[in-house]
């Protein structure tokens, strides 16, 4: 049953997944039914295919749907769903797996799925934007839709981590518990929601930055993730092995030119927080009287969009003052919404 899943390769058995390697810190190989199991986790061959497409294509317009509508309503409670339902993680780790055992067929295939994938995922996002039109090119966009534009170092480090647990994870049934945890920690669908989103909305710019986290997970985790499958035993033939170590190096190489992009977006982080503490003291030395309630800045629009939310009875000082100080903190032109929330104090003795 095994060698015919092996793209008729006849030494499957000797080598294909020879238990040179070890996991779960035990000292323990993988056996031939742990090998199998993961085998069949991974590929779907023969009669398993369409039923295998069917469910992939039908979870993502549901996972799509969910995280595009979970982002427009800045409900970060529905995209964590959208998460759990994803199923591109599956073909991920295909493609992991099968870039160390060297299977090009196979590489191609789970390419093509995640391809299809993201495609699904970015015209739902699209599509929900198109029905419902709460967001547009004149609108604010939600502060869980921006999230997803500006990925940083810190995102590699999770996809990193994250490709690692899934690997160990599919390999290792006993630990099959964690693998919600995995498919929350790494974001795959609300990226590519956001892709949709941003395109509907008429922000190409930050629909890049949407893609970039995407791609981003998907090259990290297939780094980590063949790392991983090659220290369990993970092996293909001996004289594959030159082009094993090839794959894994252009992988690498993928994941090392993400980094100046997103060094450069940490770098917008750190200005942007700044920014958030330079609005806050503004407010308070030209109201004292205000509560700043949330600050949002947009570094993309031009000019520079702040809109502050401010909580307070009212405010009889001049905002053009308040937007005078914030381009002067800021050294550039700024576009400033105020955003008043009446607050209203009663004291009532009997």
């Amino acid at each position: 049953m095994l060698s015919s899943r092996m793209d008729n390769d006849a030494t499957f058995v000797q080598h294909a997944l020879a238990p040179r390697g070890k996991i779960g810190f035990r000292g323990r190989n993988l056996d031939l039914e742990e090998r199998s199991r993961t085998l069949d986790h991974l590929f779907f061959d023969d009669d398993r295919r369409i039923p295998y497409l069917r469910r992939f294509s039908v979870l993502m317009v549901f996972a799509a749907s969910i995280a595009s509508l979970g982002l427009m309503n800045n409900s970060a409670a529905v995209v964590i769903g959208a998460m759990l339902i994803a199923p591109l993680m599956t073909p991920i780790m295909s493609f992991a797996a099968a870039l160390v055992q060297t299977w090009t067929k196979r590489q191609f295939e789970a390419l093509l799925i995640v391809s299809v994938g993201a495609l699904l995922a970015i015209a739902m996002g699209w599509l929900n934007t198109r029905l419902i039109p709460r967001i547009g090119s004149d609108t604010p966009l939600p502060a869980e839709v921006l999230a997803r534009t500006a990925p940083n170092l810190a995102d590699l480090g999770v996809a990193i981590l994250a490709g690692a647990a899934g690997a160990y994870v599919t390999v290792r049934s006993e630990a099959s518990s964690a693998l919600p945890g995995v498919g929350i920690a790494v974001a795959l669908v609300p990226p590519l929601a956001a892709v949709g989103i941003t395109l509907g909305a008429g922000r190409s710019d930050l629909a890049e930055g949407a893609l970039l986290l995407f791609l981003t997970n998907f090259a990290a985790i297939t780094l980590s993730a063949g790392l991983m499958f090659a220290v369990v035993g993970f092996v293909p033939p001996r004289e594959r092995l030159r082009r094993r170590r090839f794959g894994i190096a252009v992988a690498a190489l993928f994941v090392i030119g993400l980094v100046s992009p997103l060094a450069r977006n940490s770098m917008e982080n750190v200005d942007r927080s700044n920014s958030w503490v330079d609005a806050a003291q503004a407010v308070d030395l030209w109201d004292p009287t205000l509560d700043v309630e949330a600050i949002r800045i947009d570094p993309k629009t031009n000019p520079k969009l702040i809109e502050i939310v401010v909580s307070g009875p009212s405010f009889d000082q001049d905002p053009l003052v308040l937007a005078d100080e914030l381009a002067a903190r800021e050294g550039e032109a700024i576009k400033l919404d105020l955003i008043l929330v009446p607050t209203i104090s009663v004291i009532v003795t009997p």
